[in-house]
C-alpha cells in the first residue's frame, strides 16, 4: 500500500468497512498512513481479512464489531474505538442498510431499523466524537449518503438518506470551526451485486448521462481527498457522484415551428 503519510497518525473510524464501498475507503485511507478502526456488524471474517492486508503493508487496523441499528452498541462503538487507538480525527458514517419496502407496506421494525443504522447512528458517533475532535481543533466527518435521498422512490432508505443531508449541514454549524462535515452521495455502484440486477444495472446506466456507474474508488478517493488540506474551507456541503443521472430535464417536444 505504501503510504505517502498524508494522515499519517491519524485515527480514523469508517463504518461498514468489512467489505464494498467501506473497505475501498479504509484502504485509501491506509495507503495515506492512517491507522484505520475497520467496523463491521456481522462479517468479522471479512474485517478480520481487511485488517490483515493492511497491516501486512505497515499500517495499523484494527476491527470492532457493533450493530448500529442499536443505540447502545453504536456508542460503546466509539468509546471502543477512542479507548483502543485514541482519539478519532475522522469519521466516515458509511453504512447503510437498504430497504425498498413501499410505505404502505412498510413494518415498524424495518422503518426503525433503517432510521438507526443510516441516520441516528452517524449523528451518536459524532455527538460522541465531535467534542473530543473540537478540543483538539481538528477533525473531519463525511457521511455517506445516496442519490434514494434526491428522489422518492426508495421508501424509507430515501427518507433516511435525506435527512442526513439535513444532519450534515447542521453538524458542520455546530461543529465549526475545528470540524468539518461534508456528505458524499454517489449514485447506483458499480460492483458484483450491481452485476447480478441485469435489468436494473441497464437502466441504470441507460438513465446516466456519462453512461456508466460510479465505482467504489471513485467514491473513496473523494472521501479521502475532501478531508485533506484542500477541502479545508468546505463544509456542510454534499457532493454528487451520479454522473448526471439525477440534474432534473425536462422531455424534448417536438414541436413544429410556425
Amino acid at each position: 500500500m505504501s503510504a505517502d503519510d498524508r494522515f499519517g497518525g491519524k485515527v480514523i473510524l469508517v463504518t461498514g468497512s468489512s467489505s464494498g464501498t467501506g473497505a475501498c475507503i479504509a484502504r485509501a485511507f491506509a495507503r495515506q498512513g492512517a491507522r484505520l478502526a475497520i467496523h463491521c456488524r456481522s462479517d468479522i471474517a471479512s474485517a478480520e481479512r481487511l485488517a490483515r492486508e493492511i497491516t501486512a503493508e505497515g499500517q495499523d487496523a484494527v476491527v470492532f464489531k457493533a450493530d448500529l441499528a442499536d443505540s447502545v452498541r453504536t456508542r460503546q462503538l466509539a468509546a471502543d474505538v477512542s479507548s483502543r487507538l485514541g482519539g478519532v480525527d475522522i469519521l466516515v458514517n458509511a453504512a447503510g442498510p437498504f430497504v425498498g419496502t413501499p410505505l404502505l407496506d412498510l413494518k415498524d421494525a424495518a422503518w426503525d431499523s433503517v432510521i438507526a443504522a443510516n441516520l441516528r447512528a452517524p449523528f451518536q458517533l459524532a455527538q460522541a466524537l465531535g467534542p473530543a475532535m473540537i478540543r483538539r481543533g481538528w477533525g473531519r466527518i463525511v457521511n455517506l449518503g445516496a442519490t434514494s435521498g434526491l428522489v422518492r422512490t426508495h421508501s424509507i432508505y430515501g427518507l433516511a438518506k435525506a435527512a442526513l443531508v439535513h444532519l450534515t449541514e447542521s453538524l458542520a454549524l455546530e461543529l465549526a470551526p475545528a470540524v468539518t462535515v461534508n456528505a458524499v452521495i454517489p449514485s447506483q455502484i458499480a460492483s458484483p451485486r450491481t452485476d447480478t440486477l441485469i435489468d436494473y444495472k441497464r437502466a441504470a446506466i441507460a438513465g446516466t448521462p456519462l453512461g456508466r456507474l460510479v465505482t467504489e474508488e471513485e467514491i473513496a478517493n473523494v472521501v479521502v481527498r475532501i478531508c485533506g488540506p484542500e477541502f479545508q474551507f468546505m463544509t456542510g456541503r454534499s457532493i454528487v457522484l451520479d454522473g448526471g443521472r439525477t440534474l432534473p430535464r425536462f422531455p424534448k417536444l417536438e414541436l413544429e415551428e410556425d
